[in-house]
């Protein structure tokens, strides 16, 4: 558990270097200073920089789309985008770095390493889709695409004025005007909730 716990530990630290040198500036020394461990043991969690950023990537888009799948379970459409969105906002709030992953940061990764990432991603995007669509109606794949990430894009931004403490800080109070705004701009009358 313990060794589990450190792995966790290390991936967030990785999280934070590759936000704040992106994925070509970030270096394995950096990473294990912010994780407060020796580059040795560093290696003895992470083969090396790619397996790190893909390790990153692959665990903050696996427990994004878990938790994403959770909050469909509310009832009716408009409170699945509603709870779908609050989850954005927490998760980024609470973890800036995580906020370029989400969004689909470029990355080094080649291979069956890209192409888990890239299908992680995807599934994110899509169940974002899904529950925009259920509230504004289907749409062409593109038009549909371009509103999910036009919702997760002011979502990242709102969560990472709060993060910066420049916005309220809790999620649900962020949400909802958030979701008041991308349905009047889609044309659709937001009901006071």
């Amino acid at each position: 558990m313990r060794r589990d716990r450190r792995l966790g530990e290390i991936l967030e630290a990785g999280a934070r270097a590759l936000a704040a040198r992106g994925v070509y500036g970030a270096t394995m020394r950096e990473v294990a200073r912010e994780a407060g461990t020796s580059l040795a043991n560093l290696y003895t969690y992470v083969g090396g920089r790619e397996e790190l950023i893909y390790r990153v990537h692959h665990r903050v888009l696996e427990v994004a789309v878990a938790s994403a799948q959770a909050t469909l379970g509310a009832h009716g459409a408009r409170e699945r985008l509603r709870a779908l969105l609050t989850d954005h906002v927490r998760r980024v709030a609470q973890r800036p770095a995580e906020a370029e992953i989400l969004r689909g940061a470029a990355t080094p990764l080649k291979g069956d390493r890209a192409r888990r990432v890239e299908d992680l991603r995807r599934r994110y995007l899509t169940l974002v889709r899904a529950a925009g669509d259920a509230v504004l109606g289907t749409a062409s794949a593109r038009e549909s695409e371009v509103r999910a990430r036009l919702l997760l894009g002011m979502a990242d931004r709102v969560a990472l004025d709060a993060a910066a403490g420049r916005a309220a800080p809790k999620p649900e109070r962020l949400a909802l005007p958030i979701l008041r705004l991308f349905l009047a701009g889609s044309g659709r009358r937001a009901r006071r909730s």
